[in-house]
């Protein structure tokens, strides 16, 4: 109904757009032409403001500032006015531009915009809340302290402090002024799970931050809170000694990301190999390979290169960074200290996932639970922050650790089943 009226009241204008002269025109058929045209565009103010309160809304999970919403609806009317000022040299029945009756109009479709926008502003706002769930609480003043004492709202502030999350690149400084002390209030009756949930991605949403760790206490005080930054570029992808190089040339068409490659002198008479390696990306005529360190330096500034695939069985390893990098969880390295907390330490009770282990020359991969650690050794490990905050911690965090430290030095595997080796960590008690 709304909708058939605004037509009816913008249609009605139309018409009278020419006509007789402004003189000519009876006073009640001016006051009736503007009166329509008014509500008309008062209801075009609406209507935007009503739509850009209920996407705001939608998308942001918060609502829309009063003055944006009454600027985005009168844009509606003001750009429509342009036009018929443009086409017809008149807004209003005959009036010139240059005409007190022309201002009045104009000022009478300015206020009326604005009442019947705030009006939209509220009412679109209302229709998102109602449409995706979203509770309207209001942070400020009186009536959010009022809200706050009755129960009906929690307040979690944010820790002056706040750490890097361990493997990510570390947030800058000014998103951490930004969020130290931050209140967020939250509806009342969400359990500690469900609240640190919503405050972990109300900060990655809000402040663009990769990923939260957040540590709730039982009264729903903020413990300790670490940031880390979006991964990007070719660097987290690198494994230890590896180094990506742009190089000039064209790879064989065969060739995908992940391949292994030869790269060759572009010399018909005498090409050389230089280098082998992994393709990490082609652009037109530049190709990123991934070669050893101590590769790096053997290509020549300027020149161009010809790739060839080799004759070897492609792995998934490229799949796998790329299955790491789009999860929380990282890979970090660990060495083994002589009388330190990890040596003779199974692999399978560490927190997270043991992916290999250097040791000196021999290099194990995916080794077994029940593989102990020794001193000097290198252990890749592949997990999220909270488990490798456990790692690096050791035993004196009191976390998986606990049962590795009460536990019988009996394999896993071999261990008799009524004993305490053979429970898993996570389900030890």
């Amino acid at each position: 109904m709304t909708t058939a009226l605004l037509i009816e009241a913008i249609g009605t204008v139309e018409p009278l757009q020419i006509g007789p002269e402004f003189d000519g025109t009876t006073t009640v058929e001016w006051t009736r032409a503007a009166l329509l045209g008014i509500l008309g565009y008062g209801l075009l103010a609406g209507v935007g403001a009503l739509a850009l309160a209920f996407v705001y809304r939608a998308r942001t999970v918060r609502e829309l500032p009063i003055g944006p919403a009454l600027l985005g609806g009168l844009t509606l009317p003001a750009g429509w006015l342009t036009i018929d000022a443009i086409r017809h040299g008149a807004v209003i029945v005959d009036s010139p531009l240059v005409h007190y009756t022309t201002g009045s109009y104009l000022l009478g479709v300015v206020v009326a915009g604005t009442v019947v926008a705030a009006v939209g502003h509220r009412l679109g706002d209302h229709l998102a809340c109602a449409s995706y769930g979203i509770d309207r609480i209001d942070a400020r003043g009186q009536v959010a302290r009022l809200v706050q004492s009755a129960g009906l709202a929690v307040t979690v502030t944010l820790p002056d402090s706040i750490d890097d999350a361990e493997g990510y690149p570390a947030v800058d400084e000014a998103t951490k002024r930004a969020l130290a002390g931050q209140p967020f209030l939250f509806p009342s009756g969400l359990s500690m799970e469900a609240l640190q949930e919503r405050v972990e991605r109300r900060i990655e949403s809000d402040y663009d931050v990769g990923y939260v760790q957040l540590e709730l206490t039982d009264e729903g005080e903020v413990g300790g809170l670490s940031l880390g930054d979006r991964q990007s570029g070719v660097s987290p992808t690198l494994g230890p000694d590896r180094a990506a190089v742009a190089i000039a040339g064209d790879p064989s068409p065969q060739a995908t990301t992940g391949d292994p490659i030869e790269v060759w002198t572009d010399d018909e008479a005498a090409s050389q190999l230089v280098a082998t390696g992994t393709l990490r990306a082609t652009a037109g005529s530049v190709a990123t390979v991934i070669v050893d360190a101590d590769d790096a330096t053997a290509f020549t500034p300027g020149d161009r290169y010809r790739l060839t695939t080799r004759s070897e069985t492609p792995s998934d390893g490229h799949a796998l960074v790329s299955t790491i990098q789009s999860d929380d969880a990282v890979v970090t390295t660990v060495t083994v200290e002589a009388d330190g907390p990890l040596e003779s330490e199974f692999a399978g009770w560490l927190p997270g996932t043991v992916l290999a282990i250097d040791r000196g020359d021999n290099e194990l991969a995916l080794p077994a639970d029940n593989e102990p650690l020794e001193a000097g050794d290198t252990v890749y490990v592949f997990g999220t922050p909270d488990e490798l905050a456990d790692l690096a911690a050791g035993p004196e965090a009191g976390s998986e650790f606990e049962f590795a430290e009460s536990a019988t030095a009996e394999s896993p595997e071999t261990a008799d089943s009524s004993g305490p080796a053979d429970q898993s960590p996570e389900t030890a008690d």
